[in-house]
């Protein structure tokens, strides 16, 4: 596949996301080093941390993904990861070898099993086929 074209992909699949519910609040491809590929924050929605500690983020996501990997014999690959903290509900998506996406929803949203599993079907829509 074509560069512009994941991107697109990527891009799409963001978009797809932020549609599913406006406590959404980023949707973001990441590569495996950490580096944006695709999305970010929704439109109008401030970062709780500055632009430097997103980097810092990015590359301990994919690094803390990486490393699930040395389990995959042992207990299959990661479909997703969740934890919610004080402020924030965070998921990650591993897409391919090569590309992690991650999702930040609002702490007051109650359904958000329920994002998590539209998500998983729109990967499998958008990234598997």
């Amino acid at each position: 596949m074509h560069m512009s074209d994941s991107y697109h992909k990527f891009e799409k699949l963001c978009d797809d996301i932020f549609a599913l519910s406006p406590t959404i609040r980023s949707a973001a491809v990441i590569d495996k080093i950490g580096k944006l590929v695709a999305g970010g924050m929704r439109q109008g929605i401030k970062s709780l941390e500055d632009k430097e500690d997103s980097q810092k983020l990015y590359v301990e996501f994919a690094l803390r993904s990486v490393m699930r990997e040395d389990f995959d014999e042992e207990f299959g690959k990661t479909i997703y990861s969740f934890s919610e903290r004080e402020k924030i509900k965070l998921a990650s998506f591993p897409l391919d070898n090569h590309h992690i996406l991650r999702v930040s929803i609002k702490k007051e949203e109650p359904r958000s099993n329920e994002i998590i599993d539209n998500i998983l079907k729109i990967i499998g829509k958008n990234i598997t086929s």
